[in-house]
């Protein structure tokens, strides 16, 4: 029993000695609020004196947006103190009532410094920590009993602070402030569609392990399911599966079949098949995109290159294994995939007369040299080497 009464003694002692050290804690960061505000202060009197009395007596005004911070996070800092219980348990905030108009008043500077040190300075470190002291400040326990509700300026600045945030590779701040953003956004649907653009970007930068880029890319194929029109996720799971060739046929597979009037699915899935020497199946899927989109010059000549290299692969297995001839019926064969290759490149001409997306002219050349048209393969060897 006297040992109990003694450990009770002892944590007795120790929570008040707790208590009283935050105590002084906190009369230490008011002292040091009072000195940065003071400079603070001691600037801005100027700036606002040559505004009012138009002076152009100069200042410094790093100095100015430096301490107004440096005040604002010291009484926070000392609030923070300033909350600790008691040895009874009891919260008696000394500084808080006193600290909280002004505090209001250097959030507005913390924006400011924000913008200074963004525009003027080209310093994301620190704008980044003044917008986000700003948005952190919004919530903290200091600010009880203040109306914040009209803050007008939160949401737009909590996605600054992610923006920011995910420029300087902190992609959990990055996703802190956008989750902010969009929880204050409100009707503003274009600010939180920019803030999810901010969310999806920071989850596939800050991937560590497999698992998380399963995880990452199983939550963008739910958003692309959810809004199949929305370029940005097919796009975002384009790039992750051109990184991952061995998993990307049966995605871009599964694309089409949910999405089969999607002509860059099709386009991708031939391109896929086209890399793997899958000439038919290829061929089949640049067939359905063009299906929808006639004048999609890329496909249409990318259907005249496979069915090109279609043609070289049948004349090889059709060839005699000693003279390499072919007989008249295994030629035609080959001819008439050669014709249909030239008809498709012809149109690719046709759609892009001054090449400036597909080189049909060398394509030509060696389908008209295949079909030994000299004649043809003479003229477009020229328009190839031009």
């Amino acid at each position: 029993m006297k040992k109990m009464m003694m450990m009770a003694v002892l944590v007795a002692s120790a929570t008040a000695a707790f208590a009283q050290d935050a105590k002084e804690q906190a009369k230490e960061w008011d002292a040091k609020y009072k000195e940065y505000y003071k400079a603070y202060e001691t600037i801005n009197n100027i700036q606002v004196a040559n505004i009012q009395e138009k002076k152009t007596v100069p200042f410094d005004t790093l100095s100015l947006y430096k301490n107004g911070v440096d005040a604002l996070k010291a009484i926070l800092k000392c609030d923070e103190y300033d909350a600790v219980p008691d040895e009874k348990g009891r919260v008696k905030p000394k500084y808080r009532s006193a600290n909280q108009p002004v505090a209001q008043n250097l959030r507005i500077v913390a924006l400011q410094a924000g913008q200074y040190y963004n525009q003027n300075l080209k310093d994301n470190k620190s704008a980044f920590d003044a917008w986000s002291l700003y948005v952190d400040s919004h919530d903290a326990p200091f600010f009880t009993g203040v109306d914040l509700s009209k803050d007008g300026y939160y949401a737009q600045f909590a996605y600054y602070s992610g923006l920011l945030a995910y420029q300087l590779k902190d992609y959990a701040a990055a996703e802190k402030y956008a989750h902010k953003c969009q929880e204050a956004a409100g009707a503003d649907d274009k600010l939180k569609k920019d803030a999810g653009e901010i969310l999806l970007f920071a989850k596939k930068d800050g991937c560590k392990t497999a698992a998380d880029s399963a995880a990452f890319i199983s939550e963008v194929k739910t958003l692309h399911k959810a809004n199949p029109t929305e370029d940005r996720y097919f796009n975002m799971l384009l790039s992750y599966y051109n990184e991952h060739a061995a998993e990307k046929l049966a995605w871009i597979t599964e694309e089409t079949t949910l999405n089969p009037q999607n002509k860059m699915a099709w386009a991708i899935k031939g391109e896929t098949e086209m890399r793997a020497e899958k000439w038919d199946d290829a061929i089949a899927s640049y067939k359905k995109a063009v299906e929808i989109d006639p004048n999609f010059v890329a496909v249409v000549f990318n259907i005249g290159t496979s069915l090109n290299s279609k043609a070289v692969d049948l004349k090889d297995k059709l060839a005699d294994k000693k003279t390499g001839a072919l007989t008249v019926a295994n030629a035609n064969k080959v001819k008439a995939i050669l014709n249909e290759a030239k008809t498709y490149l012809l149109k690719a001409q046709e759609l892009d007369p001054e090449r400036k997306t597909v080189n049909w002219a060398y394509a030509l050349y060696q389908v008209y040299y295949s079909l030994g048209d000299k004649a043809k393969s003479a003229e477009y060897e020229k328009l190839a080497n031009q």
